[in-house]
């Protein structure tokens, strides 16, 4: 299974909360790519550079822990149901991303952690 663009930036995204990532990308001498891919990201571009960077991320990580970032066992939601459901999921404003999870009552936006953004809800992603 490929993952589409914008589910490869959501697991990038979801990964560089911490310096794990990061420093990963140091010790394999794949910083200035781990920055580029950062950078398109926070400049909003979608992109085959972008695209590329991160299946060589990805790449990097398979070879360290034997399992990339986008594996098929990540939840991506269910096919929109023909009427509306009312269900909402966290969104990238600049609809990068795939976003992160459904949205609950009461939960606080979780932050975009290449962009400092909120999500914002939205109805599931088609």
């Amino acid at each position: 299974m490929t993952a589409v663009l914008s589910a490869k930036v959501a697991a990038f995204c979801a990964e560089i909360g911490d310096n794990t990532l990061l420093e990963l990308a140091r010790r394999q001498n794949k910083a200035e790519l781990y920055d580029a891919v950062l950078q398109a990201i926070r400049g909003g571009v979608a992109s085959p550079q972008l695209e590329a960077g991160l299946d060589e991320i990805d790449a990097m990580v398979r070879q360290a822990y034997g399992e990339g970032l986008y594996t098929t066992t990540r939840y991506t939601p269910l096919p929109p149901y023909p009427g509306a459901t009312g269900a909402q999921w966290w969104t990238c404003p600049r609809g990068l991303c795939a976003g992160r999870g459904r949205v609950r009552p009461g939960q606080q936006p979780p932050v975009c952690a290449a962009t400092g953004n909120q999500l914002v809800p939205a109805p599931l992603p088609r």
